[in-house]
């Protein structure tokens, strides 16, 4: 290969990954976090209940990391995310309560955004939505034992507009399925006791054939996902349901590439994989809290940070409040 050709590609590659970094901030991350279960959303609701929900997510980074490693200064991104969530269960089926869900996320970013001192241009909007159906197929009240199984599925039908560096949506399909497991480590349901909530996410996600980049247009396409969830959090108060906990996230995979034509002022051409550096692989960790404050309603909130990420927007801080309200 001769040496033009070499720094033709290293162009196109830096160029993809310049103006493509931000998307990792939140085209995966904060997708999958929009649904995300706190420990009060284990227990999955009795049957014909319904629940109403509203969370307010915000998140602040000022630093990117690449793929490999690398530290990106100078940056801002920072997003505020309210969402409103439905929760329907219905009768049991052979002792199995089955439920759907909706969930609708809308992102706005704010003040300047900015990766390595460049600005970056944003589209704020409603991201995708999740609809999703649940079936609690394990209850063991003794020991507060819990298995539920959810599919969750987004169309593309977010605000997304090719010619933003940032979108509210991903413009492309997403798959996600979720295990999720809680028991008590010690105690009992009804006098102080410590839990233990896993959740298990795998997300997949079909093509953005829409998707321009200086350059470049044509598909990027994001492979598998997979996001671990986990709490402990220690019931103080179980008349109310009164807890503060620890909680932790890990996600990995997500690589991301375009695939296209890419032709430069010079006339070259290729049509080969670019790697954008996006991934979604982040270790968060943070504190959580939560009471039923009347028998109808319950608060939740979250604190945490990253304390490390590969591939997308280092989240300094990332807080969350919730209520519910059930009918």
């Amino acid at each position: 290969m001769s040496k033009n050709t070499k720094s033709k590609r290293s162009f196109v590659a830096r160029l993809a990954l310049a103006v493509g970094a931000g998307l990792a901030c939140f085209g995966l991350a904060g997708v999958a976090q929009a649904g995300a279960p706190l420990p009060f959303d284990f227990p999955t609701p009795p049957p014909n209940i319904t629940v109403a929900q509203f969370y307010n997510q915000f998140s602040s980074g000022s630093s990117l990391y690449t793929a490999n490693g690398t530290e990106v200064g100078n940056t801002h991104v920072a997003t505020d995310v309210p969402i409103i969530r439905l929760v329907h269960t219905f009768s049991p089926i052979d002792g199995m309560i089955p439920g759907v869900q909706v969930i609708a996320p809308y992102v706005a970013f704010l003040g300047n955004t900015e990766v390595g001192g460049n600005s970056l241009t944003r589209n704020s909007g409603f991201a995708e939505p999740l609809l999703s159906g649940f079936l609690k197929v394990y209850n063991d009240p003794a020991d507060d034992q819990v298995v539920t199984l959810a599919y969750f599925f987004s169309p593309p039908t977010g605000a997304y507009n090719p010619n933003y560096t940032l979108n509210a949506g991903t413009n492309n399909y997403v798959n996600n399925f979720e295990v999720l497991y809680s028991h008590i480590i010690t105690g009992t349901p009804k006098t102080p006791h410590l839990d233990f909530d896993i959740a298990l996410d795998s997300y997949i996600y079909s093509n953005n054939n829409n998707f321009t980049s200086g350059v470049f247009h044509g598909a990027e396409h994001t492979q598998p996902a997979e996001q671990i969830l986990a709490y402990l959090p220690y019931y103080f108060h179980p008349q109310t349901g009164a807890y503060v906990g620890l909680s932790f996230e890990q996600t990995f995979g997500g690589k991301q590439y375009l695939t296209g034509n890419v032709t430069l002022p010079s006339g070259f051409s290729f049509p080969d994989k670019i790697d954008t550096g996006n991934r979604n692989n982040l270790t968060q960790v943070g504190i959580v809290a939560g009471s039923f404050v009347s028998p109808t309603v319950a608060l939740q909130t979250e604190l945490a940070t990253d304390v490390r990420t590969r591939g997308g927007v280092k989240n300094d801080v990332f807080f969350l409040v919730q209520v519910a309200k059930v009918f």
